[in-house]
């Protein structure tokens, strides 16, 4: 596989507009940084940062034009405002803060940007504003990744069928923004079982039937999944309810 070029360009290359808000400011560099995480499916973009993110920007510049596909965010992002130019073969995204809060501080990923393997790019400029400063370029590395290293795993649930508990296994690739839910088979939501940041690694919970009221649901098929990231997974399971008659 060949290996990617990475530069690092300034307002010099043209990618960053004369009149675009994002001069950059002296103050000193802060631990926030940006990974470029090259998959079979895209880009994986990952943001470790300690304090809160009010804005960010970053260009993507493709060896040549790309077929344009609608980047995906992920949970921790999907409250922000975001614009993304496509134009020849540069990609330009800006989120910003809608509501206050900003990015909050973390290490998972922020958005997935589709495109086919292979291609070589740059990422142009990358820049950051905080709420204690203005804005200044933040760090990044690019890398790839295998694709068993990406995946996200839910397991089948044990005991399948069950009554009264059932355990639900999965892993995650990297830390992540991360919730399992479960709906019935109509699509109506149940129960939350995680809703948080988690490490990467191994996880386990259980569900005892019940939704998020306390009410223990009737037999039937129901639908678990897990979001991680910008990533998600689907399986099903069977709750036979001791309160409802057996057929």
């Amino acid at each position: 596989m060949e290996s990617l070029t990475i530069t690092k360009q300034s307002r010099e290359t043209g990618l960053l507009p004369d009149n675009a808000p994002w001069e950059t400011s002296a103050a000193a560099p802060t631990p926030n940084k940006l990974r470029f995480v090259v998959g079979n499916s895209g880009i994986d973009v990952r943001l470790s940062n300690t304090v809160p993110i009010s804005a960010l920007r970053f260009d993507i510049a493709f060896e040549i034009k790309i077929n344009y596909r609608t980047p995906n965010l992920a949970l921790r992002a999907q409250h922000l405002n975001n614009h993304i130019n496509f134009q020849d073969n540069v990609m330009s995204f800006v989120l910003s803060d809608i509501d206050g809060k900003g990015i909050a501080p973390g290490n998972g990923s922020i958005l997935n940007i589709p495109f086919e393997g292979g291609q070589h790019f740059d990422v142009a400029c990358a820049f950051a504003s905080t709420r204690t400063g203005g804005v200044s370029e933040i760090n990044y590395s690019v890398s790839r990744e295998a694709e068993d290293e990406e995946t996200i795993i839910l397991e089948q649930n044990d005991p399948n069928s069950f009554s009264g508990r059932t355990r639900l296994d999965f892993r995650i690739p990297n830390d992540a923004d991360t919730k399992l839910i479960i709906y019935d088979a109509g699509g109506a939501l149940i129960r939350t079982l995680v809703d948080s940041m988690l490490e990467s690694g191994s996880h386990s919970v259980e569900w005892d039937g019940e939704d998020d009221s306390g009410n223990t649901m009737e037999s039937g098929i129901y639908i678990y999944r897990l979001y991680a990231g910008v990533y998600s997974v689907t399986k099903k399971m069977v709750y036979l309810s001791e309160a409802s008659p057996r057929k």
